[in-house]
Order: structure tokens, then sequence, then C-alpha cells
């Protein structure tokens, strides 16, 4: 069996108790018993397969919203699927697991928690190390049945910009266990957000982060209701994670009214 960090451990232990109504009485099932061996580097965890050599992590999705404006890149079925251009049955609390079994590190600098009556607040212009960064990348198969693959980027705009999204790392955050032992991103099912959101395991670091309506799905989106796979990978030297750091953004715009 893999070996598991220490944080992994605690994590998965303390959703277990959550969880298990009997959880006071005795102690939760071995969280390791949840990650499946498939030969060589290669494990499964829930509906997810990950290469513990490559740091690559495959999961299924649907494509959810071809019009419209986006909020999230990736949510459970259970979240905000009105604003998310894919939506997933991967259970976030193990979506969550896999990235830190990959040695991810959540970012520290991300949101400010100093003021708690505030919640988590983006920090402009902050940098992250890169251990915190990944690259999103997409399979699915046209309508001819031939599997083509492309990054995100290339499959959302920024209507600000009048342009695609640039290429650059989204940001491990890593959403937050509460007080009560409950991982907030199972009670939100927000994965990864183009809007920042404390709740979501991976945000993005762009400029126009905090607005609500500047993200749009590509044109050439594959059809609603198509299958993809979406693949989490590390940025493979510090250097590039480095150059693309975000930088100090201008004066934001004023918000979109929310829809929140």
């Amino acid at each position: 069996m893999i070996p598991l960090p220490t944080a992994v451990l605690i994590l998965m232990t303390a959703l277990a108790a959550a969880q298990d109504p009997a959880a006071g009485k005795a102690p939760p099932s071995d969280p390791t018993k949840a990650i499946e061996p498939l030969g060589g580097t290669r494990y499964r965890l829930g509906l997810m397969e990950f290469d513990k050599a490559s740091r690559i992590i495959t999961l299924p999705a649907t494509v959810n919203m071809t019009k419209g404006l986006l909020e999230y890149v990736l949510v459970h079925e259970s979240g905000k699927v009105h604003e998310s251009l894919f939506s997933t049955k991967v259970k976030p609390a193990e979506f969550n697991v896999a990235l830190l079994l990959l040695n991810w590190k959540p970012s520290t600098t991300f949101f400010d928690y100093t003021e708690p009556e505030r919640g988590g607040v983006p920090v402009p212009g902050a940098t992250h190390l890169p251990s915190s960064h990944l690259t999103i990348h997409l399979r699915w198969k046209d309508p001819q049945g031939k599997e083509q693959t492309t990054r995100i980027e290339d499959w959302i705009h920024n209507l600000d910009k009048k342009a695609k999204i640039e290429a650059a790392p989204f940001i491990y955050t890593g959403s937050r266990i509460m007080p009560d032992g409950s991982f907030l991103a199972t009670e939100t099912g927000s994965l990864i957000a183009l809007m920042v959101d404390p709740a979501s395991v991976i945000n993005n670091p762009r400029e126009g982060n905090e607005l609500d309506d500047i993200w749009i799905p590509d044109s050439q989106l594959p059809a609603k209701g198509t299958e993809v796979r979406i693949e989490l990978r590390p940025v493979d030297a510090p250097e590039e994670a480095k150059s693309q750091e975000p930088k100090p953004s201008s004066p934001p715009r004023k918000p979109g009214k929310s829809s929140r």
C-alpha cells in the first residue's frame, strides 16, 4: 500500500469520523483501504486514478455549460452547477486527498484569514510556492471518435481582455476543515474556482479573479453532456512556475452583481 503523508491521514480520519454516526463509540475505518493499487506507481481513489511517479491525477467530468457566465471550472454534481464549466461525481474530500498524497502543498498566501469575521480574503499580487502550482488539461473524443487534448485555457475567455485566459498555473488552496470536522468543499461542492472561493480546493490566481461577470466558455467547447477526462499535472520546472507567478493586479473593476 502506498504510504500516506500525515496530512492525508489527518484529513481522511477527520472526515470519516465526521461522517460516521458511531464515530464517538468506535474508531473510523482505516482510510488507507480506500486507495487501490493498479500496478507500478498507479493507484485509484474513488473515481480518480493517479500516478505517484508523474503526479498526474485523472478524473471523469461532464461538460456542464457551453454558454453564460462562469464562476467555476469544476464542481461536484451537488455544487453550483449553474455556474460551472464541468461537473463531476468525484467526492471533494477524495479530490483533496489525492492532491495531498502527491505532495501538493496548499498555498498559505492566497487567502488572508487574519480577520475571521471576513472569512478568507484573497490577497492581490500574492506569490505562491511551486508546490501549490498545477496545470489543467483535458481529454475527450470528438464526434468521429478521435481523442482530442487541450489545456483548460483554450476553453475559457476573459471578457475584459477579449481573449482566452492566459496559460498559467492554477493554485491549490485546499479548502478547509471546519471546527465540527466537516470539510468545507464537501458542503459546497467547489473544486476548481475561477472567481475566488475559500471553499474551493483549487483557485484561479489571474487578474480579475474577484469578479463574477468576466469568465465565459469558448464557442468551440464540445456539446453539453460530453464526457471529458480532466488531468491535473504538476508544473515540472520551478523556473516555469516562477515566471508565471501572478503579478500585482491593477485596481479592480467594480464587481458585477454576484449570483451567490
